[in-house]
């Protein structure tokens, strides 16, 4: 690994020797030889530099170049500070300039290792992307944000996109194991049903001394939220807890197509659609419909169409 030796003098004109490592990489990333870059200090082309980052440099903004910046932010002139600026001076949230200190996206995390400004990080968990609780505490709940995780690394997100407007998060973690996992609707039927088979759950999972974790993601959709319960990963554990569950469901009657409809589609206009195909296609959830769509397309119209007119709906 290279070594850089710099003899320089101190305020009282006293010799003085320092040796810098540079990784290879860094060394050729920039043609920059000034002390600044290795032994720290300060450096009028600080904002603009954009090998810094490669290069590994440790100088800081001098005086003045920390105030040409502030005077063409205050101009209102930054659309040539984006062009021309370094990238980890560039807020990955909000894409202004920043002028303090510099925040990295925590692990597990949308912008994990990203630069992010004071303002946006501060603000991160306002809004949540998902609230996990450990075990029955809920006095503590610890945010996971688009840059900010409290769980200590033990849960992260991932944005699912639907289109381009729509999406949900969903949790992964490397130290527990997902038991369940659900939609809550508001005003469905199924948010009722869900309340008792969750109760049970907790109650029953405390009661076997299987330690676990409950998590509320955030969805596009204001109506609903992803109900995730964890348990820790402990093979004998989680084939205990999937019998208890097993046995919750049947309790709660969780596969009733009751359950499963009134969601995508209004409920009277499922029960229209099922005469006019007969016993052709097996549609009884909202669901069935969706795939049978997804997989027939036009033919299915053409049918529709056909039985409508009075052809055999079973074709």
């Amino acid at each position: 690994m290279p070594k850089l030796i710099f003899h320089h003098f101190d305020e009282e004109a006293q010799v003085h020797v320092t040796t810098a490592t540079v990784t290879a990489v860094e060394l050729a990333a920039s043609q920059c030889w000034l002390p600044a870059r290795f032994l720290g200090g300060q450096c009028d082309g600080y904002f603009h530099c954009k090998k810094a980052q490669d290069a590994n440099c440790q100088a800081q903004p001098s005086k003045l170049a920390r105030q040409r910046l502030e005077d063409t932010v205050a101009s209102g002139d930054t659309g040539n500070i984006r062009e021309d600026f370094r990238a980890d001076r560039i807020c990955a949230i909000c894409r202004e300039v920043i002028l303090d200190e510099v925040y990295l996206g925590e692990a597990g995390t949308h912008y994990e290792g990203q630069p992010i400004c004071q303002g946006c990080f501060d603000t991160d968990l306002d809004e949540p992307c998902a609230t996990v609780y450990l075990g029955r505490d809920d006095e503590e709940p610890k945010l996971i944000g688009s840059c900010r995780n409290e769980t200590d690394g033990d849960f992260s997100v991932r944005w699912h996109r639907i289109d381009p407007w729509r999406g949900y998060y969903e949790l992964l973690s490397d130290n527990y194991t997902e038991l369940f996992t659900d939609a809550i609707l508001s005003g469905h039927e199924s948010e009722e049903m869900l309340k008792k088979l969750y109760d049970r759950l907790l109650a029953r999972l405390e009661a076997e001394g299987i330690g676990f974790a409950r998590a509320f993601a955030r969805s596009s959709n204001v109506f609903m939220t992803c109900l995730e319960i964890w348990i820790e990963k402990d093979l004998v554990k989680v084939l205990k807890a999937q019998i208890i569950l097993s046995q919750i469901k049947d309790e709660v009657d969780f596969d009733n197509d009751l359950y499963k409809t009134g969601i995508l589609i209004p409920r009277e206009s499922l029960q229209q659609f099922r005469p006019l195909i007969g016993d052709k296609y097996k549609v009884t959830t909202d669901s069935d419909l969706a795939d049978l769509v997804a997989s027939k397309g036009d033919d299915l119209l053409t049918e529709l169409m056909a039985a409508a007119k009075g052809g055999k709906g079973n074709g």
